[in-house]
């Protein structure tokens, strides 16, 4: 993850994330982000690159209802993928190019396979859905309904 020189102190940074400090604390006691140093009068600060990263926690928590343990794993492949970029642009090396390439791809399929593991447990879940909804409209629709239907509808 690269850093920016601009530093910002945790108010500003939350105001800029559109959270409250108490969750970029809550985020650092977790892991999701990275411990930052306190300087001058013991206030934390902060790079402003690191608003993108609690956007990125707010995506996968918010759209995906992924529970913060997968979130950091997450974060720490995408981290690890950030250095094998940095480490493949600073070879001339094929060979180490290579390996590089090779270690994004695992590390790449290994995040791919945990993606596909989630979309599986949602495609049960939406089948299961849809497979009650037709049970209750189908019992709703019964003959046996038809009076309590006409009287609903008066």
């Amino acid at each position: 993850m690269q850093e920016s020189a601009t530093r910002i102190g945790i108010g500003d940074f939350a105001h800029a994330c559109g959270v409250t400090p108490r969750t970029i604390r809550f985020y650092e006691e977790r892991g999701l982000l990275p411990s930052q140093d306190r300087k001058e009068r013991m206030n934390r600060s902060y790079s402003a690159d690191l608003v993108k990263r609690v956007e990125r926690i707010q995506q996968l928590q918010s759209l995906l209802g992924w529970s913060l343990e997968d979130i950091r794993q997450v974060l720490v492949l995408e981290d690890q993928v950030a250095t094998l970029r940095q480490q493949y642009y600073q070879t001339d090396s094929l060979q180490d190019r290579y390996h590089v390439l090779q270690e994004a791809i695992d590390l790449t399929t290994e995040q791919l396979q945990r993606v596909n593991q989630r979309m599986k447990g949602l495609v049960k879940l939406q089948k299961d859905l849809e497979d009650k909804l037709a049970f209750y409209q189908t019992l709703r629709d019964d003959k046996k309904f038809s009076s309590a239907r006409d009287g609903a509808e008066q």
